[in-house]
């Protein structure tokens, strides 16, 4: 009975894939680089990385935050990370990583987030998808691993779906977390948004849309959401739970409840359980608190789904500009007036990639701008606002820039990105380039000291700078 159940359970997971197979989406890719770049390889044990030369640096940096964690990325799961290539972009301002089957890679993009924390990006990003490879290489086991003989990497493709994302995701960051300085999770703004719900387990939103979002309602991302979870999972069983999840499900991928059926055969719990003790747990934590009083009036603009304003700046006395983002329109620079909370649009903007600036009567921003054939090219252009022409327009040459900065009457500072990894700082057409191992990520003007301060980050952590 037993091998006559394991070899249906082949033949099911088999007639699954190929019946999955003719769906374009089982496959994921970001789309090719410029045909200008020269590649270059570096190796290791059990890693080949692929990058363009002019970013060999970097690519040192990415090698050896990987081989300091390599004793330790696998903690918890019974298998190490799997032999993977990984793949270097270094000309797309849209900060990500991914690690994914079919073909097996790791795909890295090197331009550091605008907004972030005192970790350096590479060393966040390779650590977060390093553990990525443990879990896959985890998950590649039984029938799924007798696939992968059968069908070659499109036969491991399978086995994705027996780790919830949020599983997958809330793990890698708490990997992240444990092997850096300062992560993420350690950021009061990485749970801000949980406490501000109050008693997330009993506001009354069915579960699913924790766990899938809302375009309505503010909804923390499956990142929040699985470090919480899987932390507190750690914390009340003392390991790593998805490792025996992993093994279950990798040899009776037959059973389509997998995750559900190992959950409560080992730890008595469903994810329902879960979440609610999570976050009973969490909300009287926070009660706990001391309490903290708001001190900011509201404005009361108008709102019809979860609304962001950000970066206000006083145009004169009666009228307050912002950038103003929904979930169901274009982002779009807005004119509100402070006691009555009325606003009209001044004009809609694109992807904006670092925040806008008011310099007299004009506001300076970046935006992303894709190419149209390169999809792994995307940069950050400077664009400004002329208020009374009602124009907007795009400054020539200011391709990789961030950080807009009016200097009053010196004129515009900005910070330039060189796909080498080097940042420099225009201080209106003076040039003060930095480490390569610096990174920046945020600029201001000081009219007192006559200084232009910037926001730096090493390995060394997060430090202020400043330029006469």
């Amino acid at each position: 009975m037993a091998r006559t159940g394991r070899l249906a359970g082949i033949l099911f997971a088999l007639a699954a894939l190929l019946t999955a197979g003719r769906a374009s989406a089982q496959y994921y890719d970001w789309g090719p680089s410029p045909a200008s770049v020269r590649w270059r390889i570096l190796r290791s044990d059990d890693r080949t990385l692929i990058f363009p030369d002019t970013f060999e640096s970097g690519a040192r940096r990415v090698m050896g935050y990987m081989d300091s964690v390599r004793p330790f990325i696998g903690y918890g799961f019974r298998y190490g990370p799997m032999p993977t290539p990984v793949v270097m972009h270094t000309q797309n301002f849209r900060s990500n990583g991914l690690v994914m089957w079919a073909p097996k890679r790791m795909e890295l993009l090197t331009v550091p987030q605008t907004d972030t924390y005192s970790v350096p990006w590479l060393k966040q990003l390779s650590i977060h998808e390093y553990r990525h490879t443990v879990q896959y290489n985890n998950l590649n086991r039984g029938v799924i691993r007798v696939l992968s003989y059968l069908l070659g990497q499109q036969g491991s493709l399978v086995s994705v779906v027996f780790m919830p994302v949020w599983a997958i995701e809330g793990d890698a960051v708490q990997a992240e977390t444990q092997m850096t300085t300062f992560g993420r999770a350690l950021q009061p703004s990485f749970n801000i948004e949980y406490r501000a719900v109050g008693d997330v387990a009993r506001r009354g939103y069915a579960l699913d849309k924790w766990f899938c979002g809302s375009y309505r309602d503010n909804i923390p991302d499956h990142y929040q959401l699985g470090y919480q979870l899987c932390t507190r999972s750690y914390d009340r069983f003392g390991e790593v739970i998805w490792d025996k999840v992993a093994d279950f499900s990798s040899r009776r991928p037959y059973l389509l409840l997998s995750t559900r059926i190992a959950l409560k055969k080992y730890y008595g719990i469903t994810v329902r359980s879960l979440f609610h003790d999570t976050f009973d747990s969490l909300h009287r934590w926070w009660q706990s608190l001391p309490p903290r009083s708001d001190s900011p009036r509201i404005i009361p603009t108008p709102t019809t789904s979860y609304t962001t304003y950000s970066h206000p700046q006083p145009l004169n006395d009666t009228t307050i500009v912002a950038l103003k983002s929904d979930f169901d329109r274009p982002s779009r620079l807005v004119a509100v007036h402070p006691q009555t909370g009325r606003e009209r649009i001044i004009r809609h903007t694109g992807s904006v990639s670092s925040r806008p600036a008011l310099q007299g009567r004009r506001i300076w921003w970046t935006e992303y701008r894709s190419s149209s054939f390169w999809e792994e090219r995307v940069d950050s252009r400077l664009r400004y606002l002329d208020l009374d022409a009602g124009r907007i327009r795009t400054v020539k040459g200011k391709r990789r820039t961030l950080y807009p900065t009016p200097m009053g009457e010196l004129g515009l500072a900005t910070v330039d990105y060189d796909i080498s990894g080097r940042y420099t700082i225009d201080a209106a057409g003076r040039e003060f380039e930095l480490s390569d191992s610096v990174s920046v990520h945020g600029l201001a003007w000081d009219e007192q000291s006559a200084l232009l301060y910037y926001i730096g980050l090493s390995d060394s952590g997060m430090w202020i700078g400043s330029l006469d």
